[in-house]
């Protein structure tokens, strides 16, 4: 099944739709279905327990964004699905309870043994992914991590299929060779 996002196989035809959806409400909801599904997967890939809260701020996000999209500064998709992600980040930021944003009286989550272990993955998984990758790589992997497919990273990027698979097999091999080193010095 093709996906929405695969219906504009050029840069310049979504970023019509975007121009029209400045002024257009039809175009605007065109907008709206094909940007749902990539804004649906970083939202379950941000906090899945509050995916469908994210998903609505990214939307808000995106479609404020319309009307600061310049056609000669970049490509539209990248730009409102990241604008859509700053939206969540900022979303999450603002209601955590850490950082003196919430109540004061709430409590923080108790962890499992197991979830703190997985914590400690997921931290040491970002480390490596900010010492030994390159921004490309990194980018390349936070997109494949928020659910896009290669082609639908390779349109957010603005690049070929092969260069965004080259450079997921890169960024595996360095983050798999960090990570093993860092687990041979923990023994």
């Amino acid at each position: 099944m093709q996906s929405e996002l695969e219906n504009f196989t050029s840069a310049d035809s979504f970023g019509d739709l975007v121009l029209r959806a400045a002024s257009d409400s039809s175009a605007a909801a065109e907008l709206v279905s094909v940007l749902l599904p990539s804004i649906r997967s970083m939202a379950r890939a941000l906090d899945p327990k509050i995916s469908e809260d994210l998903l609505q701020e990214g939307l808000l996000g995106a479609l404020a964004a319309i009307g600061d999209f310049d056609s000669g500064r970049g490509d539209a998709k990248a730009f409102l699905l990241t604008c859509a992600k700053n939206k969540m980040l900022s979303s999450i930021k603002r209601n955590s309870p850490i950082g003196g944003c919430g109540e004061e009286s709430e409590e923080l989550p108790e962890f499992t043994e197991a979830e703190a272990a997985e914590r400690e993955r997921f931290e040491q998984l970002n480390s490596a992914m900010r010492s030994v990758l390159t921004k490309r790589e990194r980018n390349v992997v936070e997109l494949y991590i928020s659910g896009l497919s290669y082609r639908e990273i390779a349109d957010v990027l603005g690049a070929d299929r092969k260069s965004v698979d080259n450079a997921m097999q890169r960024a595996r091999k360095k983050l798999r060779t960090e990570l093993e080193g860092q687990v041979h010095k923990q023994s």
